[in-house]
């Protein structure tokens, strides 16, 4: 790998090919195209270097042998060069001044066509380029991994007329361009090595991943089986493979996994807490549940956790010594509703006029994307009052709403209509909650 400077390397190999390979016997200079060199005479062949990318395809990559497999945050930087080349004749203002650079331009272009992909392979043969018989790369490429390769650059006319307008007061010169690659330029600074295993542990276990097959509210005795809108308060059942463990837990949507008693049938029944955790085998007393984490009304995640033993070998290079623990696997996740609870509406009756209070439970909270009062079949966006608003501000045990808002779709009627509160697309399942309303 190269340091910084195989940029000026690759350079200096470039000329050395032209300088040894050459038919014709001309100076090989490295200066800009604007540029008349000094001591100089007769034809020369130009390069400069108008351009460096980063190659994309090793941007990211170790040079193979030279960085440890787990170093990683320091890959070499990875160049493609481009030069312009440019021939002049050595009379400028002869008649036949353009054949000659023209005949130059056709014997560096052979050059690098013949021996652009194999530079490293070659010797120098011409006194005027070194010494006889030394390589034609220049040393500080010698331990590049890449190899360095010369080829013709398909660049437009208006790419190479854009570098001669950018040289003021220089005329168009006929000219081409080839670029290098690759070269690599090591970092210096240090890799980051990750501490060495000292100790190996390998565990082993025969369970099997617990598996939920159906989640539900429990139902009343002899009631249907099914309901997957849960309030507060309600006992759900999850029917489980695999959770004969010797630790079970429940984890219910954002709550810290609560431990429950395993049973031979996999039938686990666990209530949906409010504002504490219940007691369990790990904390014989309730604990508070902090108010960002308590359950809200939405789609709930079910999931059962089983802790079961687990074997091993723990040591170093030795044949290590038994050791046990245990581990956690995570079933698939079974999804019910959690539903807002109504309690009362106020008032019972009223009209166009009227705002409308419903009082529950989990009716509402900050961070709810749609909060709705369903009266009949209107439904009322539950929104914070603006000034003037004759409603209250909503909370979780009481919303407000305008009946106004309602009554392109409701009519005036002695029939009551239902009156439900649904959240982010959790309706609630109250019987008996119901508004009339008068003209």
């Amino acid at each position: 790998m190269a340091t910084h400077a195989a940029i000026a390397a690759v350079s200096r190999t470039l000329r050395t090919v032209l300088l040894d390979r050459m038919v014709m016997p001309v100076s090989v200079t490295l200066a800009p195209p604007d540029v008349t060199v000094a001591g100089i005479d007769g034809a020369r062949v130009n390069l400069y270097l108008i351009q460096l990318i980063e190659n994309a395809n090793l941007k990211n990559q170790e040079i193979p042998g030279k960085g440890s497999p787990a170093a990683y945050g320091h890959p070499p930087l990875s160049l493609n060069l481009r030069y312009l080349m440019t021939t002049h004749s050595a009379i400028e203002t002869q008649p036949d001044a353009d054949l000659n650079a023209q005949t130059l331009l056709g014997d560096a272009m052979r050059v690098f066509n013949d021996f652009g992909n194999r530079v490293d392979q070659l010797a120098i043969v011409n006194p005027a380029a070194g010494t006889v018989g030394d390589p034609l790369l220049d040393p500080v490429l010698a331990d590049e991994f890449e190899r360095v390769k010369i080829v013709l650059h398909p660049a437009s006319l208006d790419d190479i007329t854009k570098v001669w307008s950018a040289v003021s007061g220089t005329n168009f010169r006929r000219s081409v361009v080839y670029e290098v690659t690759v070269i690599q330029i090591e970092t210096i600074e240090p890799r980051v090595r990750p501490q060495p295993v000292e100790t190996r542990r390998i565990f082993m276990t025969v369970r099997r991943r617990p598996e939920i097959l159906d989640a539900y509210v429990t139902p009343a005795l002899n009631g249907p089986i099914g309901e997957i809108r849960a309030r507060i308060g309600d006992e759900i059942t999850i029917l489980s493979e695999g959770a004969l463990a010797d630790r079970l837990y429940v984890r219910l949507g954002m709550l810290d996994p609560i431990r429950v008693s395993p049973t031979a049938d996999g039938r686990i029944r666990i209530a949906l807490p409010d504002a504490q955790y219940p007691a369990d085998l790990d904390n014989p007393l309730p604990r508070p549940i902090p108010p960002q984490q308590r359950l809200q009304p939405g789609p709930l995640e079910v999931q059962v956790i089983a802790g079961h033993p687990i074997e091993g070998v723990e040591g170093g290079l030795g044949h290590g010594a038994a050791i046990a623990g245990t581990r956690r696997y995570s079933s698939n996740l079974a999804m019910l509703q959690l539903c807002p609870t109504v309690t009362s509406v106020v008032p019972v009756a009223g009209n166009a006029t009227t705002v409308l209070r419903v009082n529950g439970q989990r009716l509402w909270h900050a961070r709810a994307r749609v909060a709705e009062v369903i009266v009949g079949d209107a439904a009322i966006a539950v929104r914070a009052p603006a000034a003037g608003d004759p409603w209250a501000a909503p909370t979780p045990t009481a919303v407000e709403v305008p009946m106004s808002a309602a009554m392109d779709i409701l009519v005036v009627s002695p029939t009551p209509y239902l009156v439900a509160m649904q959240v982010d697309g959790a309706r609630s399942r109250d019987p008996g909650i119901s508004f009339t309303l008068g003209p």
